[in-house]
């Protein structure tokens, strides 16, 4: 596998550390489809890519609609003849009380972040297959590994559920030299925590031993490792990036 030659999907990249995550694989030599619902943020981030001398491609795409989205991953497909990266950022984020939460949040974030995710695994899985070659990342979140702190229990649910899906994936895909590992952010600071008032985010900082919250571009340089051909060993991890708050 010439790593100059991939092509990396990367979905919820039109901000934050969906961007992030699509600059540091054009960065690498990928040709990156830059995927999110915002069909201008995403052209304004494969812009930034090209502008800086990479090789990115926007689409939009809502993974809640997964007609549409296998329908976009096909385009991309025919555009460049092969997918060999999937990297599923897209999320959404609540933190509404326990007793407050209505079935149609719950409905939504599952869809967004969990349901989302396994589709766009499904839809990648011929072209990969067909290669014998494939890296897949999964953004979970630390609030699926502790519960969460500040979050709400769809969201705190939805990652614990990525985190299965990366293992049982990763377990059914290896004989195929398809690697699914996972990330787990801590707080890091994007649009999503615009929410969060000015003292819940001091409040977050002081229970995080390192004293601050995570750059986008940390979280990055993680998922840039795990898909590169350094990682070939790597699939059904989950790497906590948190700061030491939890330790898996």
């Amino acid at each position: 596998m010439t790593h100059n030659a991939r092509v990396a999907i990367v979905t919820g990249a039109g901000q934050g550390i969906g961007r992030e995550i699509a600059k540091a694989l054009a960065g690498g030599g990928d040709t990156v489809v830059v995927a999110d619902m915002d069909g201008a943020a995403a052209e304004r981030s494969a812009q930034e890519i090209v502008h800086g001398g990479g090789a990115a491609y926007g689409i939009t795409t809502d993974v809640t609609d997964v007609a549409g989205m296998r329908a976009a991953f096909a385009k991309a497909l025919e555009k460049f003849g092969r997918i060999d990266v999937l990297v599923n950022n897209a999320g959404i984020l609540q933190s509404t009380p326990v007793e407050d939460i209505t079935p149609e949040e719950w409905d939504r974030v599952l869809s967004v972040n969990l349901r989302g995710t396994f589709f766009a695994c499904q839809a990648v899985l011929p072209a990969m297959k067909k290669a014998g070659y494939g890296r897949i990342v999964n953004i979970a979140s630390l609030a699926g590994r502790n519960g969460g702190i500040a979050t709400g229990m769809a969201y705190s649910a939805s990652k614990a559920g990525v985190v299965g899906l990366t293992r049982g994936l990763a377990s059914r895909l290896a004989k195929f030299s398809i690697t699914v590992n996972a990330v787990a952010p801590g707080t890091t600071a994007t649009p999503m925590i615009r929410q969060w008032t000015p003292e819940q985010i001091r409040g977050l900082e002081q229970g995080i031993p390192l004293g601050r919250l995570g750059r986008p571009e940390e979280i990055a340089t993680a998922v840039k490792f795990l898909c590169s051909d350094d990682a070939a060993f790597i699939t059904g991890a989950v790497l906590d990036i948190n700061g030491g708050v939890y330790f898996g």
